[in-house]
């Protein structure tokens, strides 16, 4: 049986799909996506993640930061923080 992906998931495909294209447009932007969809593009997070709940509601969008490179969907924790190492 084959798993339907999330808005969440399509949105993060299509962004990685699109990562070049994208930041030649929008650098530097937060975008706003639903599914394979941009919705627009803001300069702050917050504004961004405000017209996402008006607009879906809660989890049902995503936003990512218009960088080239993977800090655009991903984070870093140091060693020190991580939980396993409690």
């Amino acid at each position: 049986m084959e798993r339907k992906l999330s808005k969440q998931k399509i949105a993060l495909n299509y962004f990685i799909k699109h990562q070049k294209e994208l930041c030649k447009r929008f650098f530097g932007k937060e975008l706003l996506l639903s599914g394979r969809k941009i919705i627009d593009a803001f300069d702050s997070l917050g504004e961004a993640v405000e017209i996402g709940e008006q607009k879906f509601g809660a989890g049902n969008y995503s936003v990512y930061k218009c960088l080239p490179d993977d800090s655009a969907y991903s984070i870093n924790i140091p060693y020190s923080l991580r939980l396993d190492n409690v």
